[in-house]
């Protein structure tokens, strides 16, 4: 009998036979254990000889019935199944109401992250204990319906050693237990405390919180448009409260800014923010409080940049899903991109709020190509792509660049169909509808149907069911005699499917830069082709097509020539146009180099280089793009030439290097960014472009490069400069570069953010000693395996080290990293995995050896242990047969 590809099937979710109500929930922390007593009220649908719990690595201690006087429940726990059966005597009516008693326990795990775990030990404190209950984390607390219907109201009591600061939970703080707001002292016991909590709206268990720990708290509060005073509460570790300030400041915008924008009232007394020390995933929405991993929840003199980017979406994000996720939450897991796109879509909008939009939307198109994480790349491989999943072996597999990034890019699509004014109709009618309740993927498309009176069944049957994106191509032609434009728009596909239902923004411009009138538009596309023609308009230089990135997918201007895509980069209106006909420019010579490593460069490319170099009308953050060389092939046929693309990278950025030295000396001299600022945010794009300049200048690798990137490091004042300096000299033959980095590494080993900053460069290495820098920090007394922050940065890089990976030497590390790491944590193990997706279309000579790699990882990798790591190494084999 051949293997089932998916554990978990979309028919395996049915309806369960009773409606879970209520929960009261008593949990007890210790140090080696935590107990539960939890009391279930349910109605019986229909007559039930049982009840059937999800139930996860728990010790049952009593089972009983309430109904009868607590007569105790007859119980089989099946643990393979994680299924809890309990049986009374005699069964249940439909109708009847059902009150059961379950005591139990659970065994806190350090590096297991779901249920209750074991986040840290602060100095002198107790063991600070965490929940994760997405998807399935409550059943590993207690029994429990733990399904994304089970939507119920709640009462929780939490007990635990008195020196903890906080003990949280979902809801409010019960002022007859709790008079104060504060624990009190346990009766007959005073070294313990309790406090309930009260969460009368119904939520799902998945997003329940209980927590014990010891932190330091800024506290404040915000005054929504609606009247409601809202307490804001910032957990953070002792001696941290500084780097709250911040985020507390983002937090409160942010919530102004969603009552504005969002329509959404949020009804909670208190919402608050909670610092955790290990994650799989950066936050967490718990209704009403927000776990963030700390190297993201605060701002202080090691943040950099992209962290401080990411603190302000992941505020927004996980404050929105109060609203989209807790208030209307998934029907399935097999929904759960309802949760996460439209939550993408309102965080994108307010990070375009606070940041230069256009460099925001050139982040996220980079975010969608990315050549591991990516969601093009995920579709590529053939394997998987479908934002609605077939089936899946662990949920975690869920929380991808497929339902983050590319059901995002739907959303957006779906506004530029419909229009701006009807999506906000849609999204209104969606929200009021099924607030408190559940929704599915036909339920949300209903809506937005039901108020454009649009047929949408090709657009959510393509983007959302099938493995694919449309590959789109553009052919026009102007007639001076006529004055007439014809443009036509041809699309196909990767993947099978019918063919997709997608906007596409257009316009004609002119030699001085300006869209010719009556040509700026949104069309679009159903079928294989189609046709548009503009009478009477002048000749225009280039046509800007597919504008602000407006599909997802790939395209390509078949007419375009050479002059037209240095005209366009030099003119055109729309930044991601702008970039991308530089990329496209670039993409030629690199394609060439790819061919044959000794081609000539396209003098133009280096002369239009030098004229964005000098180009002064630029900002910082765009002339960053402009001059940025990455390794990336917009051809994506190239994408598994890994080796091929990085050489070609490193030949373009000498060349821009020699050729425009002086240019880019300048740069990088003229640009100050050692003067500290009170708000960091205000540096991020003129750092962008001076380290852009100083990253072309270091593949010079001369000792003047060496001396310039070592200054900057001690010149920096902010870690973004210096994280960006210690990468040059990391890939460099600098003679003190081991030096430097252990200089670093003492000064940040202690930081969480800035230590995390250290593993990610030394990962990038490329010099001959880097796997076995690897090894050594990896046995570093300060390195913990177990800690996902720690292993992502040092192992996870490497997986993008084209330069190192693809060698032999490289070969061995990946699979040894990979078995271990699949042990330990089988996310952040498959995330290294996942490297290796384009097996199948790799060159001949690297398929071989990657195909011997996949094979040694399915010996070593234990599928009961680690089930989406060994899921991904089987299906990349597969492909290859």
């Amino acid at each position: 009998m051949s293997k089932r590809k998916h554990i978990y099937l979309r028919s395996a979710f049915k309806p369960r036979p009773s409606r879970l109500e209520h929960m009261d929930i008593h949990i007890s922390f210790f140090d080696d254990h935590v107990e539960t007593a939890s009391t279930l009220y349910l109605t019986a649908l229909e007559d039930m000889k049982n009840i059937k719990l999800d139930a996860r690595d728990l010790k049952i201690i009593s089972t009983s019935c309430l109904n009868d006087g607590g007569a105790t429940l007859k119980s089989s726990y099946n643990r393979k199944k994680n299924r809890l059966t309990l049986t009374p005597e005699s069964s249940f009516g439909k109708g009847q109401s059902i009150v059961i008693k379950i005591v139990s326990q659970c065994i806190p795990s350090d590096s297991i992250l779901e249920g209750i775990y074991r986040d840290t030990t602060p100095p002198g404190a107790p063991p600070q204990y965490m929940s994760q209950c997405q998807q399935w984390g409550f059943q590993r607390i207690m029994p429990v319906y733990d399904d994304c219907t089970a939507k119920c109201t709640m009462i929780t009591t939490l007990e635990a050693d008195s020196r903890y600061t906080h003990l949280i939970s979902n809801g409010n703080i019960s002022h007859t237990a709790n008079p104060e707001g504060k624990p009190v002292a346990k009766p007959g016991d005073p070294g313990r405390v309790t406090i309930t909590y009260e969460n009368l709206i119904p939520m799902a268990p998945y997003l329940f919180i209980a927590c014990a720990g010891t932190w330091e708290e800024l506290s404040d509060s915000v005054a929504l448009p609606s009247g409601r005073n809202v307490r804001l509460e910032y957990l953070v570790p002792k001696g941290r409260l500084a780097g709250a300030q911040i985020p507390m400041a983002i937090l409160k915008h942010s919530m102004l800014w969603h009552a504005e924008t969002q329509s959404y009232d949020y009804k909670r007394d208190v919402y608050r923010t909670i610092c955790m020390e290990k994650s799989n995933f950066g936050g967490m929405e718990n209704v009403g409080n927000t776990t963030i991993v700390t190297d993201a929840a605060l701002v202080d003199e090691y943040i950099s940049d992209r962290r401080l980017e990411y603190a302000h979406g992941v505020i927004i994000h996980e404050f929105e899903h109060n609203q989209c996720g807790s208030d209307v939450t998934m029907e399935t897991p097999f929904d759960m991109w309802l949760n996460e796109a439209f939550t993408v879509d309102v965080e994108r909008q307010y990070m375009s709020s606070r940041f230069d939009p256009s460099c925001q939307r050139l982040d996220e198109v980079d975010t969608i190509r990315s050549p591991i994480g990516g969601p093009l790349s995920i579709e590529d491989s053939g394997h998987h792509g479908n934002i609605v999943r077939t089936g899946f072996n662990d949920p975690d597999e869920l929380v991808d660049g497929v339902t983050y990034v590319k059901a995002a890019e739907v959303i957006r699509m779906l506004r530029l169909v419909i229009g701006r004014d009807a999506f906000i109709q849609g999204k209104d009618t969606y929200f009021s509808r099924y607030m408190g309740s559940n929704a599915n993927t036909d339920q949300f498309f209903e809506c937005f149907e039901e108020v454009s009176g649009r047929d949408l069944s090709q657009f959510k049957k393509q983007w959302l069911y099938t493995i694919g994106y449309p590959q789109i191509s553009a052919k026009w032609k102007y007639s001076k005699k006529q004055r007439t434009l014809k443009l036509k728009l041809e699309q196909t596909r990767s993947g099978k499917g019918r063919l997709f239902h997608l906007p596409i923004e257009i316009a004609a411009v002119d030699d001085s830069g300006q869209d010719i009138e009556g040509t700026s538009r949104t069309l679009e596309l159903t079928g294989k082709s189609q046709s548009i023609s503009f009478k009477d308009v002048r000749e225009p230089a280039f046509l800007s097509l597919n504008r602000d990135s407006s599909f997802y997918g790939s395209f390509h201007d078949d007419s375009a020539n050479t002059d037209q895509l240095i005209m366009q980069v030099k003119l055109d209106g729309d930044a991601f146009n702008r970039v991308e006909a530089m990329r496209k420019f670039t993409d030629i010579q690199r394609i060439e180099l790819i061919k044959d490593p000794t081609a000539e460069i396209d003098p133009r490319w280096l002369e239009l280089y030098g004229d964005l170099c000098a180009d002064a009308s630029l900002s910082h953050g765009m002339k960053a793009y402009l001059l940025r060389i990455d390794e990336l092939s917009l051809d994506r046929s190239y994408l598994p030439w890994y080796v091929e693309r990085n050489r070609a990278r490193g030949r373009l950025m000498t060349l821009a290097a020699e050729q425009h030295k002086d240019a880019l000396l300048e740069i990088f001299n003229s640009i100050d960014t050692y003067t500290e600022t009170d708000n960091p945010a205000d540096g991020i794009e003129p750092r962008s472009l001076k380290n852009t300049a100083l990253r072309i200048l270091s593949e010079l690798n001369t000792s003047e490069t060496h001396d310039l990137a070592e200054t900057h490091i001690n010149r920096a004042s902010n870690i973004t400069d210096k994280v960006a300096a210690l990468l040059c000299i990391q890939t460099s033959s600098h003679p003190g570069r081991l030096e430097i980095l252990k200089g670093i590494l003492d000064e940040w080993q202690d930081h969480l953010t800035a230590y995390t900053s250290y593993l990610a460069v030394i990962a990038s290495g490329t010099n001959d000693d880097v796997f076995e820098q690897i090894a050594k920090e990896g046995n570093r007394d300060g390195f913990q395996i177990d800690h996902p922050s720690h292993a992502r940065s040092l192992y996870v890089p490497m997986c993008a080290n084209n330069k190192m990976l693809w060698t032999e030497p490289g070969q061995n590390w990946l699979t040894e990293t990979a078995a271990k790491m699949a042990s330990v944590n089988d996310y952040t193990a498959s995330r290294i995995v996942s490297c290796l997706q384009l097996v199948d279309k790799m060159p001949a000579n690297l398929k071989t050896r990657v195909i011997l790699t996949l094979e040694n990882m399915q010996h070593q990798v234990d599928s009961s242990k680690a089930p989406m790591t060994a899921s991904r190494i089987d299906t990349f084999l597969k492909g290859t047969k």
